[in-house]
Protein backbone atom coordinates (compact mmCIF):
# COMPACT_ATOMS: atom_id res chain seq x y z
CA UNK A 1 0.00 0.00 0.00
CA UNK A 2 1.19 3.49 -0.88
CA UNK A 3 0.37 6.64 0.92
CA UNK A 4 0.01 10.12 -2.01
CA UNK A 5 0.31 13.50 -1.64
CA UNK A 6 -2.55 14.81 -3.73
CA UNK A 7 -0.32 18.11 -4.36
CA UNK A 8 2.06 16.51 -5.57
CA UNK A 9 1.27 12.97 -7.52
CA UNK A 10 3.86 11.36 -5.38
CA UNK A 11 4.45 8.51 -2.98
CA UNK A 12 4.42 10.13 0.44
CA UNK A 13 5.95 7.56 1.82
CA UNK A 14 7.53 4.31 1.70
CA UNK A 15 5.13 1.48 0.87
CA UNK A 16 3.33 -0.02 4.39
CA UNK A 17 4.43 -3.34 4.04
CA UNK A 18 1.03 -5.13 3.58
CA UNK A 19 1.07 -8.81 2.98
CA UNK A 20 -0.26 -9.78 -0.54
CA UNK A 21 -0.65 -13.36 0.54
CA UNK A 22 -2.03 -16.06 -1.72
CA UNK A 23 -5.46 -14.23 -1.18
CA UNK A 24 -4.68 -10.95 -3.69
CA UNK A 25 -3.74 -8.77 -1.30
CA UNK A 26 -5.68 -5.08 -0.42
CA UNK A 27 -8.91 -4.83 -1.56
CA UNK A 28 -9.89 -1.39 -0.06
CA UNK A 29 -8.66 1.59 2.93
CA UNK A 30 -9.99 3.94 5.10
CA UNK A 31 -8.91 6.93 7.21
CA UNK A 32 -10.23 7.46 10.70
CA UNK A 33 -11.46 11.13 10.35
CA UNK A 34 -8.47 12.27 12.95
CA UNK A 35 -6.47 10.52 10.16
CA UNK A 36 -4.54 8.95 12.94
CA UNK A 37 -5.62 5.64 11.71
CA UNK A 38 -5.72 3.84 8.60
CA UNK A 39 -7.37 0.19 8.47
CA UNK A 40 -6.72 -2.14 5.49
CA UNK A 41 -9.59 -4.62 3.95
CA UNK A 42 -7.36 -7.59 3.03
CA UNK A 43 -8.57 -10.48 0.54
CA UNK A 44 -6.80 -12.99 3.36
CA UNK A 45 -9.88 -12.41 5.80
CA UNK A 46 -7.74 -9.85 7.82
CA UNK A 47 -8.35 -5.81 8.58
CA UNK A 48 -4.76 -4.34 9.53
CA UNK A 49 -4.99 -1.05 11.06
CA UNK A 50 -1.87 1.31 10.64
CA UNK A 51 -0.45 4.50 11.57
CA UNK A 52 -0.11 6.29 8.68
CA UNK A 53 2.40 9.15 10.03
CA UNK A 54 4.71 6.54 10.67
CA UNK A 55 4.04 3.35 8.62
CA UNK A 56 3.93 0.95 11.44
CA UNK A 57 1.09 -1.72 12.01
CA UNK A 58 -1.11 -0.71 15.29
CA UNK A 59 -1.93 -3.82 17.21
CA UNK A 60 -2.62 -7.70 15.56
CA UNK A 61 -4.45 -8.07 12.49
CA UNK A 62 -8.30 -8.48 13.00
CA UNK A 63 -9.21 -11.54 11.82
CA UNK A 64 -12.20 -11.31 10.03
CA UNK A 65 -12.47 -14.43 8.34
CA UNK A 66 -10.94 -17.29 6.45
CA UNK A 67 -11.31 -20.30 3.26
CA UNK A 68 -12.22 -18.97 -0.47
CA UNK A 69 -14.76 -16.23 1.06
CA UNK A 70 -13.66 -15.05 3.84
CA UNK A 71 -11.83 -12.04 2.53
CA UNK A 72 -13.16 -8.46 3.42
CA UNK A 73 -14.35 -6.30 0.41
CA UNK A 74 -14.93 -2.66 2.36
CA UNK A 75 -13.86 -1.04 5.90
CA UNK A 76 -15.22 2.57 7.43
CA UNK A 77 -14.46 4.15 10.21
CA UNK A 78 -17.37 6.41 12.33
CA UNK A 79 -17.24 9.58 12.24
CA UNK A 80 -15.90 9.83 15.65
CA UNK A 81 -13.11 6.46 15.53
CA UNK A 82 -14.91 4.77 17.57
CA UNK A 83 -16.69 1.99 15.34
CA UNK A 84 -14.81 -0.01 12.83
CA UNK A 85 -16.87 -1.34 10.16
CA UNK A 86 -16.35 -4.11 7.88
CA UNK A 87 -18.00 -6.22 4.65
CA UNK A 88 -16.74 -9.53 3.92
CA UNK A 89 -16.78 -11.81 1.05
CA UNK A 90 -18.86 -13.99 2.88
CA UNK A 91 -21.82 -11.64 3.20
CA UNK A 92 -21.44 -10.35 7.24
CA UNK A 93 -20.76 -6.65 7.89
CA UNK A 94 -19.38 -6.19 11.44
CA UNK A 95 -18.92 -3.57 13.65
CA UNK A 96 -14.82 -3.29 15.87
CA UNK A 97 -13.55 -1.23 18.01
CA UNK A 98 -10.21 -0.58 16.63
CA UNK A 99 -8.53 0.75 19.95
CA UNK A 100 -8.82 -2.98 21.30
CA UNK A 101 -9.36 -4.84 18.02
CA UNK A 102 -12.26 -6.33 19.64
CA UNK A 103 -15.99 -7.09 17.78
CA UNK A 104 -18.78 -4.86 19.06
CA UNK A 105 -22.29 -6.82 19.49
CA UNK A 106 -23.13 -9.61 17.45
CA UNK A 107 -22.24 -10.15 13.13
CA UNK A 108 -24.70 -8.50 10.66
CA UNK A 109 -25.81 -11.14 8.13
CA UNK A 110 -26.27 -8.80 5.21
CA UNK A 111 -26.05 -10.90 1.30
CA UNK A 112 -25.55 -14.73 1.43
CA UNK A 113 -24.57 -17.50 -1.33
CA UNK A 114 -22.55 -17.44 -4.26
CA UNK A 115 -22.83 -13.90 -5.60
CA UNK A 116 -24.09 -12.36 -2.12
CA UNK A 117 -21.09 -11.22 -0.27
CA UNK A 118 -20.87 -8.20 1.38
CA UNK A 119 -19.34 -5.19 -0.89
CA UNK A 120 -19.26 -1.70 0.97
CA UNK A 121 -19.90 -0.54 4.20
CA UNK A 122 -20.58 3.75 4.96
CA UNK A 123 -21.24 5.17 8.04
CA UNK A 124 -24.06 7.92 7.92
CA UNK A 125 -22.60 11.84 9.10
CA UNK A 126 -24.05 11.29 12.38
CA UNK A 127 -22.74 7.81 12.74
CA UNK A 128 -26.31 6.61 13.72
CA UNK A 129 -26.76 4.65 10.65
CA UNK A 130 -24.76 2.02 8.73
CA UNK A 131 -25.57 0.98 4.96
CA UNK A 132 -24.05 -2.19 3.29
CA UNK A 133 -24.15 -3.16 -0.61
CA UNK A 134 -24.12 -6.51 -1.55
CA UNK A 135 -23.14 -8.03 -4.66
CA UNK A 136 -26.85 -8.79 -5.27
CA UNK A 137 -28.04 -5.30 -5.72
CA UNK A 138 -29.26 -5.08 -2.00
CA UNK A 139 -28.14 -1.95 -0.23
CA UNK A 140 -29.87 -2.42 3.73
CA UNK A 141 -29.47 0.40 6.63
CA UNK A 142 -28.74 -0.84 10.49
CA UNK A 143 -29.28 1.31 13.38
CA UNK A 144 -25.97 0.86 15.07
CA UNK A 145 -27.38 1.87 18.33
CA UNK A 146 -28.56 -1.77 18.13
CA UNK A 147 -25.54 -3.54 17.40
CA UNK A 148 -22.74 -1.78 19.62
CA UNK A 149 -25.23 -1.47 22.39
CA UNK A 150 -28.23 -3.40 21.97
CA UNK A 151 -29.22 -3.63 26.09
CA UNK A 152 -29.26 0.22 25.97
CA UNK A 153 -30.93 0.93 22.81
CA UNK A 154 -33.44 -1.75 24.03
CA UNK A 155 -34.31 -0.08 27.24
CA UNK A 156 -33.82 3.85 25.36
CA UNK A 157 -37.29 2.52 23.16
CA UNK A 158 -39.30 0.48 25.67
CA UNK A 159 -37.39 0.84 28.95
CA UNK A 160 -36.09 -1.54 31.88
CA UNK A 161 -37.68 -4.79 31.95
CA UNK A 162 -38.97 -5.76 35.58
CA UNK A 163 -37.30 -8.27 37.82
CA UNK A 164 -40.34 -10.63 36.50
CA UNK A 165 -40.23 -9.69 32.90
CA UNK A 166 -36.66 -10.44 32.45
CA UNK A 167 -36.68 -13.79 34.27
CA UNK A 168 -39.59 -15.28 31.71
CA UNK A 169 -37.31 -13.60 28.53
CA UNK A 170 -34.16 -14.28 29.69
CA UNK A 171 -34.16 -17.24 32.28
CA UNK A 172 -30.45 -17.75 33.69
CA UNK A 173 -29.17 -14.93 32.12
CA UNK A 174 -28.02 -11.81 34.32
CA UNK A 175 -29.40 -8.64 33.48
CA UNK A 176 -27.31 -6.17 32.68
CA UNK A 177 -26.82 -2.96 34.53
CA UNK A 178 -27.18 -0.72 31.65
CA UNK A 179 -30.81 -0.53 31.95
CA UNK A 180 -31.39 0.02 35.39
Amino acid sequence: MRLWNPATRKAARAPLPADPGPHGGVNAVAFSSDSKLLASADADGTIRLWDPATGQPVGAPLIVGTGPQGGVNAVAFSRDGKLLASADADGTIRLWDPATGQPVGPPLLAGTGPEGGATGVAFSPDSTLLASADANGTVRTWQVSLFADPYRALCADVGAPTRAEWNQYAPGEQEPSVCR
